[in-house]
């Protein structure tokens, strides 16, 4: 066999394998939040079996089951096409890496057997590295953010002729152009900030958007936002990631460096608040720690301008106290509630 016709050869195998890559591409399964991350918000029922509660926010009192696998996923969501024409999807390779590293991270934060909060933090430099990757893919990979751009974009190319196949594709592209563009500068960001590791004594929801970037969560310059905003992630039922804006830290010292923090009534409400006015289509809840049992949305969540909402956006202010490095609180508070208080006590 001839040189050129090696060549041949392999370009027509390299055709067909593209053809065949586009067949399966847009028909994967993608998940826009990690399953694994889900997980901490679910109940463990059977053997490889976990369940959270679900409520969609246009049936915000319909709430129902679902394990990790069978919600926040989207009919290829992370497929593109290369410069050269090929279906991809390297963007859900990139996340897949993403969180097997992170896994072992949140292990170290949530898992101790004593503690709420892990007597391992802060965090070592290469394993704030790790989670800072791994949220700025949750920032930027939701579909609050891909609506976001769409809405965005004043003049987006026409791709109506395009196979239904291609069109779907070629569609997603710009949203992952974004996250490749911007995921490294927004983890930099993430990873210089102060990081408070917090317990809340209210129970805590998560949704598919699950970092809420505070008072500007659609801001045209989401590396600009995320500097300067405070910045939620719910880690489970009652722990969560917080990072204080300049404005929140202030002069106080002990915000300027990684701390403890303690939401304790208002602010632990403030903290579901937050969390569920940046949800897309739906909020997660563990089964036993139902924020509806104390809770209920009372404002207009945050505005969506893709789906015409032009109300006033929610504003918040935080103000807490650093908790005591030297303190700790027991770990069975993740998982037990307290009795509720009788009317003999409740006044004491």
């Amino acid at each position: 066999m001839t040189g050129v016709e090696s060549q041949t050869r392999e370009a027509a195998v390299g055709k067909a394998s593209s053809r065949k890559r586009a067949t399966k591409a847009g028909g994967t399964r993608d998940h826009t939040v990690p399953q694994m991350y889900l997980k901490h918000f679910a109940q463990h029922v059977a053997s490889r079996k976990y369940e959270l509660n679900v409520r969609r926010l246009d049936k915000i009192d319909e709430p129902f089951p679902v394990t990790p696998p069978g919600i926040a996923a989207e009919t290829g969501y992370y497929w593109g096409i290369s410069a050269e024409g090929v279906p991809h999807h390297a963007v859900e390779e990139l996340f897949t890496s993403l969180e097997g590293q992170a896994e072992t991270v949140l292990k170290v934060l949530l898992n101790d057997p004593d503690w709420a909060f892990t007597p391992r933090w802060p965090l070592s430099p290469d394993q704030r590295h790790v989670l800072a990757w791994w949220m700025a893919a949750q920032i930027l990979r939701t579909t609050r953010q891909r609506k976001r751009l769409t809405h965005q974009q004043a003049e987006a190319p026409d791709i109506t002729s395009l196979p239904q196949g291609v069109h779907t594709l070629a569609q997603n592209n710009s949203h992952l152009r974004y996250i490749v563009e911007n995921i490294a500068t927004l983890a930099l960001r993430l990873e210089a900030r102060p990081w408070a590791l917090g317990f809340s004594d209210m129970c805590l929801l998560t949704s598919d958007t699950p970092v809420a970037i505070w008072n500007r969560p659609d801001d045209e310059d989401q590396l600009r936002a995320a500097a300067m905003s405070d910045i939620l992630l719910p880690l489970d039922p009652h722990r969560f990631l917080f990072l204080p804006s300049p404005a929140t830290r202030g002069t106080d010292r002990h915000k300027h460096v990684d701390h403890l923090m303690h939401a304790e009534g208002a602010t632990g409400f403030a903290l579901v608040e937050v969390a569920y006015d940046v949800a897309d289509q739906f909020v997660i809840h563990h089964p036993q720690h139902d924020p509806w049992k104390h809770w209920k949305p009372n404002s207009p969540s945050q505005p969506k301008p893709w789906e015409g909402q032009t109300h006033s956006a929610p504003q918040y202010i935080l103000k807490y106290a650093a908790f005591p490095p030297s303190l700790n609180i027991e770990r069975r508070w993740t998982v037990e509630h307290p009795p509720p208080r009788s009317p003999d006590t409740a006044h004491a």
